[in-house]
């Protein structure tokens, strides 16, 4: 025997314990001649024929396929040969759908393919067991007939298949129908078979094997003994395997070929459309020095030329045509992104919007015909707006010519002990005490619980879980990609890849990302605004050199801006003080792991630090960045410079030199050195600026893609700096729903000195909006308040204001509930009404509206309203902030007389000192000392931060009578204690 069918990888996710490699390793290692890969998708169809190219072994693929009529049964479906590879993904592609098979939609794609019976889950085994041979035999005969190609699977994982289908088949049948040896392989060995029960449940807590069913790896010497007396077993594998010829195909992929008018060649339509484009930007951009303009169209031309050679014409002209359609629709489109703003084609076209000569980009880094892999081009779209385009392209070139591609989501050790932990009923209480001793390596020998998660976790840790989308590449090609790979359902209308895009990329198609980015949407919207109130701004003149933005960035107030947003982000800024817009090109290049190192050097020297260059012909490439190399592109100026590679050439060596290939560098050392000496210069200068590009080779980043995005960061620092409540308004917009950044968007608006409003019954939207100076907020922000209730309550408002609280109870009673209208009371969407907010409350009875209306001397139940803290209690209970009960008017309206109050976070920056603060203790802890002396510890909030204090004697009576609803304006002493801040209550200076 050579082996047996059905073996899984865990490319059967959540069903095979066996990765790829491993499956083709071990078979090799146990002398199987086929590895019949079997699994339940073909994920892993091109990597079988990766991993056995150079193996004596031969790989086969099938696919398991359920029958449900007009009986229910299963097939093993496998690849014969060239005629069934289109077929053979028709089947896997329905499969994916949910198709509902019948037997005849097998026999109609049937060429090409071989069909057997898939042994002791089949009706014809169960069939067989159960006694009922007669009619075992008709199904036989039926599928004999139907099927060119047709096998009968006898399993070796069930006892009672050879026990009686084998015997059955081969003696009383006498080997009138074909046999095979089947044996589902979803773990190695034996001993591994609990943890497969395990795994497997991770899936669904209901799927167990058969008692005594074995699914380990089946040897050729057990085989052996199984069939020994079964040669007809062995002559039908041999048949088998002789009739399988096919090999994976070598297909030529294209893009779509672009339609063009006139009949002109891609390659004449694509000049055509570049140097008009070129024209215009040189117009509006009035560059119009003749040996400048000649520049532009020598780099233009040279562009041409290799994307032709490259047969890149499609790509770009395709590119060109959607990023057309999008901006003629409305869309903003990102300036660029990666190395594909270094193109001068790119800008030309309108593909990105980033000068490469002006910015000093080169095309070289993007696309070089001595680089193995091809590049792409990414494109930034608006979150809400990137389907659209996608749709765009998806009806251009067809459902068959797009997919999206597929990623493998793998379980990781805290996930692995998760999921382990409730398969095997681990009390809940003890799960995070597991995943801790699992993941600090300190599982005690006596725990036997814990050590039994902790094992079959690391078994499973690595497989694959699930399936997802990869978050922006999209397929595009000119062949039926519905013939030539594998395909599933994805996210959108048309098929997903069910390869990754490693392996896409390997087989020779192109992926393009259609990013989706919140911030354009953003930009656009803010744009849109402004240009209501007639201000119209226009991002491709926006003035680079704006005083307003420049003062904003280096104050660090950079919240809601695109790549500057961080903390970390923002103390560069305030220490680096952005003066140019080369600043922010090369902060953003710089603040990343490793590069960091060289922020503070780069602000000594532009501040005026004084520094050499290695030699003077470096001044030029580095005096931008203070001489330090901070972009590829750099390293690529120096190479041509001083040992005169091309850019392509310069390029490869960046690209070598990133790869740490001892081998690789040496070459290059020596490329670099002789090509210096024969431009004039010495060794050992040579050999120095050669260590000098390998100290700086890690950290250099693309230039051209930190131009782009420098370019929208500086796009949304400028709207804020001359736009800031519009800005602030459409970034509120954005963050609906997400508590946490609305708290602190809604904070920075109000240390501005803007007014925040609370919602209004009826002036809210669904929006925020601008409102007397300041923002007034959504009703949806109200919890409770979702989009449907909201249209609801509109619908009801309509043109008519509500006028009393009769009348909002009597118009929406239909539409929200009492614990609705308890929330907008809370939240302060009602304070129009004059009433407080616990008269409301008291009040809030829908039976009461009748009453109301008909009887002139219904007497309305007015109360006291809640304290300050109840009050903001339930405003930041129901709208997620505060708005009117919020400590910081208690602090404005206390400095008014003169006070100087701190918030906590203000205090925690402060030096030792007496310090005034004001807020809400919410607890108190009594304790005695040794020596009988007593003392408390209070924490006292502002509603944003905590601070725990220290009270003697002499104060805890006054502390004590305190009522926790109270607002206390005290006095504190900060001070060091064993290297930690200390606070201690001096005295209380005010109850509120």
């Amino acid at each position: 025997m050579q082996g047996v069918l059905y073996l899984q990888s865990s490319y059967s996710m959540l069903k095979s314990l066996i990765p790829l490699k491993d499956l083709v390793d071990y078979s090799l290692t146990n002398n199987y001649k086929f590895i019949a890969l079997t699994d339940e998708s073909l994920h892993g169809f091109k990597e079988l024929f990766d991993l056995t190219k150079d193996l004596p072994i031969k790989p086969i693929v099938g696919l398991p396929i359920e029958v449900l009529e007009p009986n229910q049964t299963k097939f093993l479906v496998y690849l014969k040969n060239k005629e069934g590879y289109e077929n053979f993904f028709k089947l896997s592609s329905m499969k994916e759908l949910g198709h509902k098979f019948s037997l005849y939609d097998l026999v109609t794609y049937q060429k090409g393919l071989i069909f057997v019976s898939s042994g002791f889950d089949s009706l014809i085994n169960k069939t067989i067991i159960y006694g009922n041979e007669l009619e075992a035999v008709n199904y036989l005969d039926q599928y004999s007939t139907l099927f060119d190609d047709f096998y009968v699977g006898v399993s070796s994982n069930h006892q009672i298949d050879l026990n009686i289908t084998l015997p059955f088949l081969s003696i009383n049948l006498k080997n009138k129908f074909k046999i095979l040896p089947v044996h589902q392989t979803n773990y190695l060995l034996e001993e591994d078979k609990k943890v497969y029960e395990a795994f497997i449940k991770i899936d669904n807590s209901k799927n167990e094997l058969l008692t005594n069913e074995k699914r380990s790896f089946i040897k050729i010497d057990e085989l052996n003994d199984i069939y020994n007396n079964y040669p007809k077993v062995k002559e039908s594998l041999d048949n088998f395997l002789n009739s399988i010829t096919f090999i994976y195909p070598k297909i030529n992929f294209r893009m779509p070929k672009f339609d063009t008018p006139n009949n002109l060649s891609e390659k004449e339509y694509l000049s055509n459309l570049s140097l008009a484009g070129l024209k215009r930007r040189l117009q509006i951009n009035d560059i119009t020095n003749k040996e400048l303009v000649n520049k532009y169209i020598k780099r233009l031309e040279e562009e041409l030329k290799v994307i032709d050679q490259v047969g890149f014409n499609d790509y770009f002209l395709i590119v060109y045509d959607f990023i057309l359609y999008a901006k003629k629709n409305g869309v903003l489109v990102g300036p660029g992104r990666g190395s594909a703003a270094g193109s001068l084609v790119s800008y030309s076209l309108g593909i990105t919007d980033v000068d490469p000569i002006k910015y000093n980009l080169m095309f070289e880094r993007f696309l070089n015909p001595n680089r193995v892999t091809m590049p792409d081009i990414d494109i930034d779209f608006p979150d809400n707006k990137r389907d659209f385009v996608i749709d765009y392209v998806r009806n251009k070139y067809g459902n068959n010519h797009i997919c999206s591609i597929s990623t493998f989501s793998t379980l990781a050790v805290r996930s692995s002990v998760r999921d382990i932990a409730r398969v095997l009923n681990v009390k809940q209480d003890r799960l995070v005490g597991i995943i801790n001793a699992v993941l600090n390596g300190k599982v005690e020998e006596s725990d036997l619980e814990t050590k039994e998660v902790a094992l079959i976790a690391s078994k499973i840790e690595g497989l694959y879980r699930q399936t997802g989308t990869h978050a922006a590449g999209i397929i595009l090609s000119d062949n039926d990609l519905t013939k030539s790979i594998p395909l599933q359902k994805g996210p959108f209308s048309f098929m997903q890849s069910q390869y990754d895009a490693q392996t896409l990329e390997e087989l020779g198609l192109i992926k393009i990302d259609f990013l989706g980015i919140k911030n354009l949407a953003i930009i656009k919207e803010i744009l849109e605004n402004l240009l209501k109130r007639n201000i119209k701004i226009d991002l491709d003149r926006l003035n680079l050199e704006d005083e307003k933005t420049f003062k904003l960035l280096s104050s660090g107030d950079t919240t809601g801006i695109f790549q500057l947003e961080s903390y970390g982000m923002r103390n560069v800024l305030q220490k680096l003080k952005p003066s140019n817009f080369e600043d922010i090109v090369a902060t953003l290049a710089l603040f990343r792991p490793g590069p960091m190192a060289n922020i503070d050097v780069y602000i000594k020297r532009k501040e005026g630090a004084k520094f050499n260059y290695l030699h003077d012909d470096l001044k030029d490439i580095l005096k931008s960045t203070y001489g330090i190399i901070i972009y590829q592109e750099q390293i690529m100026e120096i190479a041509k410079v001083f040992a005169g590679y091309s850019l392509f050439d310069a390029d490869s060596l960046r690209a070598g030199i990133s790869k740490k290939n001892l081998g690789i560098l040496e070459n290059e050392r020596i490329k670099f050195i002789n090509g210096s000496i024969k431009k004039g210069y010495d060794k050992k200068l040579a050999n120095d600026i050669f260590e000098y590009i390998l100290k700086f080779a890690d950290y250099g980043f693309n230039r051209s893609h930190s131009v782009s995005y420098s370019l929208v960061a500086y796009q949304m620092a400028y709207l804020k700096a001359n736009h800031y409540l519009e800005f602030m308004r459409v970034l509120l917009n954005s963050v609906i729903g997400n508590e946490n950044q609305t708290t602190i968007y809604l904070d920075e608006l109000k240390q501005m000195g803007f007014k925040i409003y609370a919602p209004d019954l009826n002036l809210s939207t669904n929006k925020y909006l601008i409102y007397k100076g300041g923002v007034i907020m959504p009703l949806t922000q109200v919890k409770g308040i979702g989009l449907k209730t909201y249209e609801s309550l509109v619908s009801r408002r309509g043109n008519q204001k509500f006028t009393s609280y009769n009348d909002i109870k009597e118009r929406l009673k239909y539409d929200i509930n009492q614990s609705q209208l308890s929330n907008l009371i809370y939240s302060g969407a009602l304070d129009f009404l004059n009433l407080n907010r616990k008269t409301l409350i008291e009040n809030i009875s829908y039976e009461t509206v009748l009453a109301e209306k008909i009887i002139k001397d219904y007497i309305f139940n007015i109360v006291s309203d809640y304290s300050f803290v109840d009050n903001q209690k339930y405003e930041k209970e129901s709208l997620g902030y505060n708005v009117k009960f919020d400590i910081l008017h208690v602090i404005k309206r206390l400095e008014k007389n003169n006070k100087k109050i701190l918030l906590i976070d203000k205090i925690n920056l402060k030096n030792p000192g007496i310090y005034q603060t004001c807020g809400i203790i919410i607890n108190k802890k009594l304790h005695t000392t040794k020596k009988g002396s007593k003392m408390m510890f209070i924490e006292l909030s502002d509603s944003k931060n905590q601070l725990d204090i220290l009270v003697f004697d002499r104060l805890i009576e006054s502390v004590t009578e305190i009522d926790k609803n109270k607002i206390i304006v005290i006095t504190i002493k900060k001070d060091i204690y064993q290297g930690r801040d200390s606070y201690i209550l001096e005295s209380i200076n005010e109850i509120l």
